[in-house]
């Protein structure tokens, strides 16, 4: 049994480009490219099998995509479970150009309440020699509201450390579950206190001060501990003892996508081994800048991430 187990509801199957320009209404051709199974909580176990940290994540597989999904993750190595439902699993294609990287979803299949209930029964099982549980990224459409409160409370139950890293609705409801750390970007963070559909900020002046504000909002609302990221400008942790300031090391970007999900890897890595929460972090904001180096989501250099631990520096706030 695995001591980190993640819940991944959407599984994807995740498609990376790199073009020399991106045109709308163009014809592209890619000059580099990448295909696996993906998801946010795959990226996590991906970037845990980087640092040599066995982990499990489960979710929900649909039609020949979903198929073709769990036999990637099986040729990769990644240990993934999931249940089959109708529908097809989503794909995500994401298109690095010289100056931006536009990314596409699919919602993914629509899930019927029996559906849901199966996923959840699969759960205690799981969770039963775990120390971590993480709940990581979106869910199928279909998907109660309350589903990742509902996970959040089923690994506490059972004595684990638990991390949520969602967004919108479900991030909302899964406050009052008091999840140990909850891992928003800057704009998924306003996207729940503002109610309103969260745009891109993290390269604002001002972020990591809205990043803390924001931070010490959300942990008013049920949580022991916020880690507010805010891309290259780095990320502030607030706990009742006060907040903490992040550096992001400066690199040279290939790919930011799966990079917050690398920061959660970290945060999982160092508390399931019961080192302090400020130490999780710096390790998690680097091994997510050693990610940006590469061209597939949630893989890295272990050598090239302690490097750059170096670099993360921290201070107490205000930020």
């Amino acid at each position: 049994m695995s001591r980190i187990v993640i819940a991944c509801p959407n599984f994807s199957l995740d498609r990376t480009m790199k073009v020399d320009e991106v045109l709308v209404g163009g014809i592209h051709r890619s000059k580099d490219a990448d295909a696996r199974g993906g998801g946010k909580g795959v990226n996590v176990a991906r970037a845990l099998d980087c640092m040599g940290v066995p982990s499990l994540v489960v979710g929900i597989l649909g039609g020949f995509t979903g198929e073709a999904v769990k036999g990637l993750l099986d040729l990769e190595g990644v240990n993934a479970r999931g249940i089959m439902v109708p529908g097809e699993t989503r794909s995500c294609l994401t298109v690095i150009g010289p100056d931006s990287i536009t990314v596409f979803n699919e919602p993914g299949p629509e899930l019927a309440d029996l559906d849901w209930s199966r996923f959840e029964a699969i759960l205690p099982e799981l969770l039963a020699a775990a120390d971590v549980f993480i709940c990581s990224g979106s869910f199928p459409p279909g998907t109660p509201f309350d589903a990742a409160a509902r996970m959040i409370a089923m690994a506490k139950d059972r004595g684990c450390i638990t991390i949520c890293d969602t967004s919108r609705m479900y991030l909302d409801v899964a406050l009052g579950a008091a999840p140990d750390v909850i891992k928003p970007n800057l704009a998924e963070a306003l996207g729940v206190l503002s109610g309103t559909i969260e745009e891109t900020v993290e390269g604002a002046p001002d972020a990591l001060r809205r990043a803390e504000d924001a931070a010490h909002a959300l942990l008013d609302r049920g949580p022991k501990a916020v880690l507010v990221s805010a891309g290259a400008a780095g990320g502030v942790l607030a706990t009742a003892e006060g907040s903490m300031c992040f550096s992001a090391p400066k690199i040279e970007p290939v790919n930011s996508i799966g990079a917050g999900d690398c920061l959660v890897a970290g945060i999982a890595y160092e508390l399931s081994s019961k080192h302090p929460l400020e130490d999780a972090v710096a390790r998690g904001i680097a091994m997510a800048a050693a990610s940006c180096e590469t061209i597939a989501a949630g893989h890295f250099d272990p050598l090239r991430a302690e490097e750059l631990l170096t670099a993360v520096a921290r201070r107490s706030g205000p930020c």
